[in-house]
Order: C-alpha cells, then sequence, then structure tokens
C-alpha cells in the first residue's frame, strides 16, 4: 500500500469507484478535484503535528548553535501554533481549489483567484498566530509577547504561507492524477474481465453449436447402418439397436458438457466397437491402448470415436478386406497424446501431411472444437502411412490432475 492510499480514503461504494466513464481516444479528461471528505484529516493532523515538533526542534538547535539558552517551550510554542492554525485553514483551502479548479480554459483566471485567497488566508493567519501566541504566554505567565512591526511580520510570513497554499495545491493535483490512474486501472481490470468472459461465453455457444452438430452427424450414419443390417439379420439389427441405445444414454449422461474423462470415452468407443462388430464382425480389428495415468484426463467429447468413425466411412474393402484401426493413448508430463493409425485411403493428393482435416463433418467438427477448446495449445497432425493408411497425432494440454487407476 502506497502513502497515497493511506492518505485518500476509498470511495463508499464501488460504483462511486467506477462510475466517472473513461475518456474518448485523443482527448484529455480533466483531473476530478479532490474533495474536503476524500482526505484522511487524522493523518493529516499528524503531519502537522510532526512538522511542528520538527521545525521547533530545529529552532531549539539553532538557539543552541549561537550559543542562546532560550528554553525549548518558547519554540515549541511558536511553531505549534503556526502548524495548528494552518492546519486549521487547510480544508478551506482543498474546498478552495475544489470550488475554483486550476484548469483551462480558465486557468490564468483561477490563478489569479487563489493568489487572493492565499494573501486573505496569510493575513488571517498571522493575525491568528499573533492572538494565539499573546494568549499562550498570558495563561502560562510567560509575559507579554512581541509579534514585532505587523506589517514586516505579515510580509515575512506570507512567504511560508504562500508557499503552503501551493504546496497544497501541488499534493491535490498529484492525488487527483493518483485517483484517476486508479479509477482506469479498474475499470481497464473490469472491461478485460467482461471481455474474458464474453469470450468464454462465446467459446461456450460455439461449442454447443458444434456438439449438436455432431450428435445428429453421428446418429443418422448409425441409423444408416442398422438399416442396412436389418433385412440380412435381424438378430444382428437388434443387437446393434441395443448398442446404439447404451451409446445415446451415455451420451445424455454427458450432454451438458464439451469435455469427459478418457475412461467414458472409451467406454463410448467400446460400444461403438461392440455396434460395428455386428456388423462387419470379421472385417473389423480394433485396439486401443491407453496408460493407466491418462484415463481420468478431460478429452473432447467424442474425439476417439470421430476417429474410428472417418476410418469405417472412408475406408475401400475392395483394397484392404479387413479394416484395422489402432489408437495409443498416454500422459507426458502436462501433455495428453493420442496416436491413430488406419489402413484406408490416407490423404488424398501429394503433400498430404500437416495440420488438415478432409471435408467430413466429423474430423472439421473435431479441429473446430480443438481450436475452441485449447487454442493454439492443441496439436491435430495428418500423415500418410508408407504401407497405405492414415496416421493422425493429437496432443492437448492436461487440465486436472489424473487419479492413476487401472485400465
Amino acid at each position: 500500500m502506497s502513502s497515497l492510499d493511506v492518505l485518500v480514503k476509498e470511495p463508499e461504494s464501488a460504483g462511486e469507484a467506477c462510475s466517472p466513464s473513461m475518456p474518448k481516444p485523443g482527448k484529455q479528461s480533466p483531473l476530478p478535484p479532490v474533495q474536503i471528505r476524500d482526505l484522511n484529516w487524522k493523518l493529516v493532523f499528524l503531519l502537522y503535528s510532526a512538522g511542528a515538533l520538527i521545525s521547533a526542534g530545529t529552532v531549539y538547535t539553532a538557539d543552541l548553535a549561537e550559543h542562546n539558552n532560550r528554553p525549548y517551550f518558547y519554540p515549541l510554542i511558536w511553531e505549534v501554533t503556526g502548524y495548528y492554525i494552518a492546519f486549521l485553514f487547510a480544508p478551506i483551502i482543498v474546498w478552495l481549489f475544489a470550488r475554483f479548479p486550476v484548469r483551462p480554459p480558465n486557468r490564468i483566471k483561477a490563478v489569479l483567484y487563489h493568489v487572493v485567497f492565499s494573501i486573505i488566508i496569510g493575513v488571517l493567519h498571522t493575525l491568528m498566530m499573533g492572538s494565539s501566541r499573546q494568549a499562550l504566554y498570558s495563561i502560562i505567565g510567560l509575559g507579554t509577547y512581541d509579534y514585532g512591526h505587523l506589517g514586516y511580520r505579515m510580509l515575512m510570513e506570507y512567504h511560508k504561507q504562500a508557499l503552503h497554499y501551493w504546496l497544497i495545491y501541488a499534493i491535490l493535483r498529484v492525488i487527483a492524477q493518483y485517483r484517476q490512474s486508479r479509477r482506469r486501472e479498474r475499470e481497464a481490470a473490469a472491461l478485460e474481465l467482461r471481455t474474458s468472459e464474453l469470450q468464454r461465453e462465446l467459446a461456450q455457444v460455439q461449442l454447443d453449436a458444434l456438439r449438436s452438430q455432431l450428435n445428429p452427424h453421428f446418429l443418422f450414419n448409425t441409423l444408416n447402418m442398422i438399416s442396412a443390417v436389418m433385412y440380412e439379420d435381424v438378430n444382428r439389427a437388434d443387437h446393434m439397436i441395443a448398442s446404439l441405445s447404451r451409446m445415446l444414454r451415455m451420451s445424455l449422461e454427458q450432454c451438458t458438457g464439451s469435455r469427459v474423462p478418457l475412461r467414458w470415452e472409451l467406454e463410448f468407443v467400446n460400444c461403438a466397437v461392440d455396434l460395428l462388430k455386428a456388423r462387419f464382425q470379421d472385417r473389423l480389428e480394433v485396439a486401443v491402448q491407453s496408460s493407466s495415468d491418462a484415463l481420468d484426463v478431460p478429452v473432447p467429447t467424442m474425439m476417439l470415436h470421430t476417429f474410428l468413425e472417418n476410418a469405417m466411412k472412408h475406408h475401400d474393402f475392395e483394397v484392404a478386406p479387413v479394416i484395422r484401426f489402432r489408437a495409443q493413448i498416454e500422459r507426458r508430463g502436462s501433455r495428453l497424446n493420442l496416436t491413430v493409425e488406419d489402413n484406408g485411403p490416407g490423404m488424398p493428393g501429394p503433400g498430404a501431411a500437416g495440420n488438415r482435416s478432409d471435408n467430413g463433418v466429423g474430423l472439421k467438427n473435431l479441429e473446430q472444437r480443438l481450436a475452441s477448446l485449447y487454442g493454439a495449445d492443441a496439436g491435430l497432425e495428418f500423415e500418410n502411412r508408407t504401407e497405405g493408411g492414415l496416421t493422425v497425432r493429437v496432443s492437448i494440454p492436461v487440465e486436472q490432475p489424473s487419479t492413476p487407476a487401472a485400465v
């Protein structure tokens, strides 16, 4: 906490702190004047008291240096009366600067006003010092206080009084600039927080839209597959419907989240494989391996299933009579790495390796979800295998500590 934080009182409410609007670009807003109520007057009184004691000690040690053995209470009376009367005028000076601020377009006029005010306050200050010291001398029994020639005394005191008057102005200006800076920092922080909240809300809306797009896509593909089997083998179709029902139930249980634990994703893929095997039987080989410390890591919903579905969709049974799908998942420090391989046709055209997905809904959807969830911190790469097929590598950050569990 800075000294200005102690000297200036905090606003009574957050609304009062942030009520002034931000200045328009290219325009400098005037500094808000410091009001009497804005200052910590207990602290101000302590500062004036400390100044009085320091000045009294200075005068006393100067007397000692000049071999003047005048008692300490004499300079103490002089300086205490001078500083405390100046303290009484301090709120008036603060009010005058708030009432007649020194700023364009009336800066010169305001300065002239304050010169007049400083002279009036200086005269009153000098007269009050003389009368108060005379009263204290009489009460304590020190005789008569000799104030000297009043005209010269006023001229001498005004040098210090003018300095005191404009020193208050300088302090008030520093406080006003400090308050404005703090206000802008609070407004900037509030704006940044609101912007961050809006970005999160937008990302969630985008994820919800992508998910609403993905679920019908998956459902339509599965229903088409069941439709192709039901006239060939009713029992197999019935088994596929049961597996689909289980998958839909799992999907509904996780419908509110954009990410699920990896163990949920593996169970979902297991249901999908059970459904696919009911149709393709021995023409499908699926192997998924995962390290135990990765099972509780959150992953995008249906991420692994999207790769499986893509491998099924683009496979050419005339080239390879058996679909082979392999997935390896492991956690390395703060990253979760997924490697998927299939024996399909791979990416079309030369230069297929890189960060690129096909025109299908599934992979495009997944690519957009990874970008929304992780931004540039997510990696998605496609590479054609030399022996035929496609390799996909995904790398995402681990956002929660995982709990080791058995596979």
